[in-house]
């Protein structure tokens, strides 16, 4: 992940350019090669790690450790001018800007307004099939890759009439598969999933095709299964705030855009949506500070991968 990987290069980058800790008594822990760690320092490490409480003990002594592993490293580095390399410097100058870019952001994005009550009423009034309506789906997947299928076996798997069918065909050309079972509500589903899955009753199935594989989904049973509002109002909640963030950094993203001077260097066709589309696009690559979570993904073309369903169908979070 991108923000994940910026915070390795932070840490890399405070190491590289770090300085005698203070002299005050108890801030550093221990010294390489006369380069302090501090306990500043350590809790960064550790509130960076998200380090559960009951864990804290025993995460101190192992990240101290790796710190002090990672101190020697950075200072041979130095020793054989690697923090000079051209691509370290391009890839640590990188990071500053991304480090920085995203300061910026969660700056404006402290400004957003959580959810009103009404909002909070009014998202769930107006849609009642993930609410009042929600039914919960009973699901078989399979999911196995096209690359080694020809046309003939593609065409008769996608005319099975069952997933035990389709893997007997599977099984028979030595493709492998993974199946399983799922159970998902509408709650817990983005709107294309919904409406896919409302189109297909309840002992029939669907074919979703991926870049390099397909997933045929088999709905083994539906039930009604409502949700109060009161039971609902935290994902709620978490969903619009997530959606005003999104707006808000999009919108800054395009106002700066607007307010400054950019020249292209280079032939460039230009195009309506392309302001607004490279403003997703920095959106999305800021958006570890959209929420604290995996964002809910929208299934454009993608229904039940192994970790996609974990991932993908995560709805309102």
């Amino acid at each position: 992940m991108v923000y994940t990987q910026l915070l390795g290069c932070i840490l890399f980058l405070s190491a590289c350019d770090s300085q005698p800790a203070s002299d005050e008594p108890g801030q550093a822990l221990v010294r390489v090669d006369g380069e302090e760690i501090t306990v500043i320092q350590l809790n960064d490490e550790l509130n960076r790690a998200k380090v559960q409480p009951d864990q804290i003990d025993q995460a101190k002594q192992q990240l101290l450790e790796s710190m002090i592993d990672r101190q020697l490293m950075v200072a041979e580095a130095k020793r054989n001018q690697l923090d000079r390399a051209p691509n370290v410097m391009r890839a640590i100058e990188r990071a500053k800007m991304q480090i920085i870019a995203q300061s910026y952001m969660q700056t404006t994005l402290n400004h957003v307004d959580e959810p009103t009550d009404a909002e909070i009423s009014q998202y769930h009034n107006e849609h009642p099939e993930l609410f009042e309506n929600r039914n919960k789906y009973h699901l078989t997947f399979l999911r196995y890759p096209v690359n080694n299928l020809n046309d003939e076996l593609n065409s008769a798997i996608n005319s099975a009439q069952s997933i035990s069918e389709a893997t007997q065909l599977l099984d028979k050309n030595q493709i492998s598969y993974l199946r399983d079972k799922m159970t998902r509500t509408t709650m817990d589903m983005p709107p294309q999933m919904i409406a896919r899955l409302r189109e297909t009753k309840q002992g029939e199935m669907f074919l979703v095709s991926e870049n390099t594989t397909n997933l045929l989904v088999f709905v083994d049973n539906v039930e009604n299964s409502p949700v109060s509002i009161e039971d609902a109002r935290s994902q709620i909640f978490l969903y619009l705030l997530n959606q005003k963030r999104r707006e808000a950094a999009q919108a800054a993203i395009t106002q700066l855009r607007a307010d400054a001077e950019i020249d292209y260097l280079h032939a460039r066709q230009d195009t309506s949506s392309e302001t607004e589309a490279e403003a997703n696009t920095t959106v999305q690559s800021l958006s570890p500070l959209l929420d604290s979570e995996e964002d809910d993904k929208l299934l454009d073309d993608t229904l039940l991968q192994n970790e996609s369903i974990e991932r993908g169908i995560s709805g309102l979070k």
